[in-house]
């Protein structure tokens, strides 16, 4: 089993040619908070081309307001881009791997 982590990422302004990389899943699935402690807004995306167009995030991103958080789950191998809506993109991220759950008949 993968061990958790823990980790504050400065994110890159719209209009770069890179977004911040957030967590990336090995070969099991991988649960990410993320809480954006920057003052902008933050758009989060499963590939780099649709954060890095020259006029902004096109379709494809999730929003996540300044003091927003979030839960996802990565499927295996899959992988979590940002970038800010301005300067001072800040996200604090608590990673740990996503293991099934067995529910019961609670009857």
């Amino acid at each position: 089993m993968r061990p958790s982590n823990m980790n504050t990422i400065t994110v890159p302004a719209v209009g770069t040619t890179t977004p911040g990389t957030v967590a990336k899943a090995a070969g099991a699935p991988l649960r990410v908070l993320v809480r954006n402690v920057g003052p902008v807004l933050c758009f989060l995306a499963h590939e780099t081309e649709s954060l890095a167009n020259p006029g902004g995030p096109s379709t494809g991103v999730y929003r996540l307001p300044a003091a927003g958080d979030d839960v996802f789950v990565l499927a295996p191998d899959q992988s979590m881009y940002a970038v800010a809506a301005g300067v001072g993109g800040l996200l604090t991220i608590a990673t740990s791997e996503a293991f099934p759950i067995v529910l019961h008949n609670q009857s």
